[in-house]
């Protein structure tokens, strides 16, 4: 009897013990991202913190930026994204579409910057590379989401 009502109280508590002890998820660093959707993430919150060595170490030497305004290069590209002093970014209907060693991700991001302070919505893409020291952005293009 004494070992029913101890494996009944057993039953009972270890899964709220369990429940009780996990610890919330922590964010995600670049050493630790597993997925484009998480490299996406990680390169926007370099740029709103302004962190211009992770954004340029995540460029490829061939990175492409297309804006409504032309083409730039991977210098002119973080001069772009310097100048932008981002606030805030949310990313919504992300899609990852795997294509071999690439990622093209696609997404409508509402940006907010220091200048324009309403959210402003673009449609984004972004294609990911595989390289031998983790993944690159090889190009980007972003054009204004029509107003709804």
């Amino acid at each position: 009897m004494i070992r029913l009502r101890f494996a009944v109280l057993l039953i009972i508590t270890l899964p709220l013990l369990c429940c009780t002890e996990g610890k919330p998820p922590q964010s995600q660093g670049w050493a630790t991202a597993t997925g484009a959707e998480a490299y996406e993430r990680l390169w926007w919150k370099a740029i709103r913190d302004r962190d211009f060595r992770a954004v340029e170490w995540h460029l490829a030497p061939i990175y492409t930026l297309t804006t409504p305004t032309g083409i730039r290069d991977r210098q002119q590209a973080l001069e772009y994204f310097q100048s932008l002093n981002v606030n805030d970014i949310e990313i919504a209907e992300l899609q990852v579409k795997p294509e071999g060693g690439d990622m093209v991700v696609s997404y409508v991001a509402s940006l907010r910057t220091a200048s324009i302070p309403n959210p402003q919505r673009f449609y984004m893409t972004t294609v990911w590379q595989q390289g031998k020291k983790g993944w690159f952005a090889i190009a980007h293009s972003e054009t204004p989401a029509a107003a709804s």
